[in-house]
């Protein structure tokens, strides 16, 4: 009984996790939410590497006054 009521329940979770056709798909809010984010985050890391390439050329800037 445990094991028809195990595979049952395998088969419905298969069931409820697949798909529809992928290819009849609209974009959603959410995709645009997503997208927008994405740029954002990639508009800051660009910042980040950004400062982090000044912040070693201080550095080396400061090291080099520094040295006799």
């Amino acid at each position: 009984m445990m094991r028809i009521l195990l595979v049952l329940a395998m088969l419905l979770l298969a069931y409820g996790c697949s798909s529809d056709d992928s290819d009849t798909r609209e974009e959603t809010i959410g995709k645009e939410i997503a997208d927008d984010y994405n740029a954002a985050m990639d508009k800051a890391q660009n910042v980040e590497d950004l400062m982090q390439e000044q912040k070693e050329k201080m550095d080396e800037a400061l090291k080099e006054d520094q040295d006799p």
